[in-house]
């Protein structure tokens, strides 16, 4: 019994805290051995039954860590926490299912082993399927810890680091419980191999010629939602938007940006809608030549950006947030993308977006998240409608249909904030032809908590899944940029990341390369693990 109770709790601090954001060390643990021992107990209990309940309980009390951010009520309200505990105890019954297709009998055959990684690899990709998806936690990202360790996500993205951390663990488990040289050689150079590719696979492209390069200027604004919005009512801490555009500049012109050929803002920049006219004409010029002196922006009074008002014998012009962003692409001669909320009067839809804006053009790109989060940006069924009532949500935004890639020095393209976690919408991006990711991100609703190191942690095997370099502007959040093979090149802090407020300008290589993952996507993991499961599954209808 001692023994048992060594190994469940051995075990579970493993896991549980075996993720980049927490501990690369321990990381190393799970993807190798940390599942290992906690099927090693689970082999001991013969009944189908007691196998579903302590697997159950085991994972419920690892996502329960793992997922302890989204335990923040501060602006989600007390029902998050039936959110939070639902979701754990779901994810714990996945796991406690997937523990029931465990033989009752070892050594385990290379089929068997094998078919239980397919089968766990597609119990994860399942969940993309559920309501808006769900990307958090897949248990490859163990293998993440450190960019060489990583680069076998460019072959099979994370579902394929999720089977092989599957596979390594029950071969582990296979070598402890029927130990010999060879199980415990083919463990440990199935270990081994991620290191060893990725290895040669940053080696390779290190030798290569980087030479495009570009310069970037990176927004963090770290509002908090009662700072950013005046719905909270709370105005001893409220900042009103034009102070909030006065520190856009400022952290702008501290550093120097008239350089930079990309300057990125997060999601939901400012309050107010892209095209909403609430700003007089003349107290913005006045903040803008506040900052970079006199000049004349009355060019940019056209009907997109601006809208006349005459009353009393005068002519008051209102201006919009584009008008803002305009102003500034124009000022540095830099593309400008921003995070904006905007609506379709005419269709009667409103969107979380993000606009591109090139200086001194008049056409202006706009890209609609595609992955909104239920109850906060839409309804998944009708009776909830009071429950988020309470909390002041009354309108909802209209799903995106598309990616998008926008032209001007070189091809990007925009995902926003959760959606950065979805290996399958990204790789869209690259298919398009895009040089380079931009996540636009708000990490704020989470305040003091991981979110924005896991979010940061799904964000880096974007670029190294589609060999495609990242710049992430967050609200609060990490703020950085990634190179094509995932290393942090550029980074707005050192601690306390998500509180942050500033420019990060830093220098990015644009260099791309193709990916296998690029052009299979999560078809080839799928496909194999399917194949896996019919192969063992013939196997045992023709030994019984």
């Amino acid at each position: 019994m001692l023994k048992k109770s060594f190994f469940f709790l051995l075990s579970f601090i493993i896991v549980a805290w075996g993720q980049p954001d927490a501990s690369p060390i321990l990381s190393l643990l799970a993807s190798s051995c940390g599942f290992a021992f906690f099927w090693l107990i689970l082999l001991t209990f013969p009944s189908k039954k007691h196998r579903f309940i302590l697997s159950t309980l085991w994972f419920t009390a690892v996502q329960a860590v793992q997922l302890s951010w989204l335990a923040t009520p501060q602006f989600q309200g007390t029902y998050i926490f039936f959110v939070y505990g639902g979701l754990i105890l779901l994810l714990g019954m996945q796991f406690g299912l997937f523990s029931l297709f465990f033989p009752k009998t070892t050594p385990l055959k290379a089929k068997q082993l094998l078919a239980l990684a397919a089968i766990w690899t597609l119990i994860e990709w399942g969940r993309l399927f559920i309501l808006c998806g769900f990307a958090w936690n897949p248990i490859g990202l163990s293998m993440t810890a450190f960019p060489v360790s990583s680069q076998l996500a460019s072959v099979w993205g994370i579902f394929g680091l999720s089977f092989w951390t599957a596979l390594v663990n029950l071969l582990v488990l296979q070598a402890m419980t029927s130990w010999n040289v060879k199980r415990g050689a083919i463990a440990a150079g199935c270990f081994l191999f991620p290191f060893l590719f990725g290895f040669l696979h940053m080696l390779y492209h290190d030798s290569k010629e980087w030479n495009e390069k570009t310069h970037v200027a990176l927004i963090q604004t770290s509002l908090l939602p009662n700072e950013k919005s005046f719905f909270y009512q709370q105005g001893h801490v409220y900042v009103p938007p034009y102070q909030q555009w006065e520190a856009i500049l400022s952290y702008l012109e501290e550093k120097r940006a008239l350089e930079v050929d990309l300057i990125a803002m997060p999601e939901y920049t400012v309050p107010f809608s892209a095209n909403r006219k609430v700003y007089d004409y003349e107290d913005v010029r006045y903040v803008l030549e506040s900052a970079w002196g006199p000049h004349d922006w009355s060019y940019l009074l056209n009907s997109r950006l601006a809208e006349k008002h005459e009353g009393n014998g005068k002519v008051r012009w209102y201006v919009s947030n584009l008008f803002w962003a305009q102003a500034v692409a124009d000022h540095y001669e830099a593309e400008v993308v921003i995070g904006l909320d905007d609506s379709d009067e005419e269709k009667g839809e409103s969107y979380n977006a993000a606009f591109h804006l090139l200086p001194h053009k008049t056409t202006i790109n706009r890209y609609e998240k595609r992955v909104l989060l239920p109850l906060a940006e839409y309804l998944p069924f009708s009776f909830l409608k009071p429950l988020v009532a309470r909390y002041g949500i009354t309108d909802f935004f209209t799903h995106g249909k598309e990616a998008k890639v926008f032209e001007g020095a070189y091809p990007l393209n925009i995902s926003i904030c959760y959606e950065e976690c979805f290996s399958h919408l990204i790789r869209q991006g690259k298919l398009g032809g895009a040089k380079l990711f931009i996540n636009v991100t708000n990490d704020a609703w989470y305040p003091s908590s991981r979110l924005h190191l896991s979010h940061f942690s799904h964000g880096k095997l974007r670029a190294i899944e589609n060999g495609v370099p990242l710049v992430r502007a967050c609200n609060t959040g990490v703020t950085a940029a990634v190179d094509s093979l995932g290393r942090t090149v550029g980074q707005l802090g050192m601690e306390n990341l998500e509180l942050q407020r500033g420019a990060l300008i830093t220098e990015l290589n644009l260099y791309t390369y193709p990916t296998l993952y690029t052009y299979l996507g999560d078809y080839l993991i799928v496909a194999l693990s399917f194949i896996l499961i019919l192969w063992a599954y013939i196997d045992h209808r023709k030994s019984t």
